[in-house]
């Protein structure tokens, strides 16, 4: 299976020149997936995962048969009103085994998957093809539907810089830049939010995992098996360091927080 080709972190933007062209993407808030069409079947796989999870989205199946033979690359979201490009806590929702609650969470947290690149194409490979060119083949392959969509490239920053407020980052593509596993050749990716560690000493319940409290009151959302972890650590240690990354600072918590790692883990 092909591993998802990841952008490199950095501090500033940059901007198309001579020698230098770029196209600008919104960075989505979800969980990379790589979408396998091969006549009749099909199939949705986590980066780094050989075995199928297409079950856990029953939703993309109808649109899924809908492709041209290829594997695609693509970011997992559910995205709400506040969080249009993503809420990474309500993807960790949706990793559940049992059938019902599959099909309970697909209703109440729906699955879009935004493609944003394609590496074999009716059997090729295509990864040393530029950027360009895989996009070209991309779009004449996918159409829009109700959950998936390729994703919109620009030529500039300014539109998506206008809406930071709303989404995570920016990702900056090398349009000549050939597809390599894992690799950072010329993409790059610049965060919005902040990122620091938080240290949190209780937790409440809830349906689907647990809120984090820090001594101050200040409250973070965690769902799924990580929420147990974090439990424990509360438990033994009276707290748990986490890594997160947030939009903006409330009084109550963090506007767009998302947990990225627990420390000590």
């Amino acid at each position: 299976m092909f591993e998802v080709m990841k952008p490199k972190k950095i501090d500033s933007i940059p901007v198309n020149n001579e020698s230098e062209k770029y196209i600008y993407e919104i960075k989505y808030d979800g969980g990379s997936g790589i979408l396998v069409k091969h006549g009749e079947h099909v199939d949705v796989f986590h980066n780094g995962n050989n075995t199928p999870v297409t079950y856990r989205y029953p939703e993309l199946l109808p649109e899924l048969h809908n492709l041209k033979d290829g594997v695609y690359i693509a970011e997992l979201i559910v995205s709400t009103n506040d969080m249009v490009g993503g809420d990474f806590d309500l993807f960790q929702k949706r990793q559940v085994e049992n059938r019902f609650k599959i099909e309970r969470r697909k209703q109440i947290y729906p699955i879009t998957a935004i493609v944003y690149d394609i590496v074999k194409n009716d059997g090729e490979d295509i990864r040393d093809l530029t950027l360009f060119e895989r996009k070209e083949i991309l779009h004449k392959n996918v159409c829009d539907g109700e959950h998936i969509r390729v994703i919109e490239s620009f030529a500039n920053p300014d539109k998506i810089l206008e809406k930071q407020d709303i989404y995570e980052g920016i990702v900056i593509k090398d349009i000549n830049s050939v597809y390599r596993n894992g690799k950072r050749d010329g993409w790059f990716k610049y965060r919005f939010n902040k990122e620091e560690v938080v240290r949190f000493i209780d937790f409440e319940d809830t349906e689907t995992g647990i809120v984090l409290l820090t001594e101050e009151g200040k409250r973070v959302n965690l769902a799924g098996k990580r929420s147990e972890i974090a439990k424990e650590k509360i438990k033994n240690n009276g707290f748990v360091d986490c890594e997160i990354s947030w939009n903006k600072k409330t009084d109550k918590g963090f506007r767009f927080c998302v947990v990225k790692r627990i420390l000590g883990d």
